[in-house]
């Protein structure tokens, strides 16, 4: 977990206004969240400071959610790291560890990283 024991959620996603929502949703559930446009930035990111958990999206230009997970999962420093998937799209990885459909319930999303985030710490 993150130094100050808060868990830290990485939210990856190219629109902004849904980051916005995200990450309003997850700090106030008491995370800690970072944001990261696409795939690109977001390992450039967790190679800086590694999250506990990743929220993503799937459909991004430059590195989608697919790829991202896929460089997770292939990395040994990474790939435990859960990986919850946000997206309208139904044809889904099956390497995420857990998909959250768009549009989503906040209570839903909460509940669903507290499970990941409980399991992975």
């Amino acid at each position: 977990m993150s130094r100050d024991s808060r868990i830290r959620i990485l939210i990856v996603d190219d629109e902004s206004s849904m980051r916005f929502l995200l990450k309003y949703v997850l700090e106030s559930g008491g995370y800690e969240v970072v944001e990261a446009p696409n795939g690109v930035v977001a390992l450039a990111q967790i190679a800086e400071s590694r999250p506990d958990l990743v929220v993503t999206d799937m459909m991004m230009p430059g590195m989608g959610g697919a790829e991202l997970i896929a460089r997770l999962r292939s990395d040994r420093e990474t790939e435990s790291i859960p990986v919850v998937v946000v997206s309208s799209q139904h044809a889904i990885s099956s390497v995420a560890d857990a998909v959250v459909t768009k549009p989503f319930e906040p209570d839903e999303l909460l509940e669903t990283v507290r499970v990941l985030a409980r399991a992975g710490g």
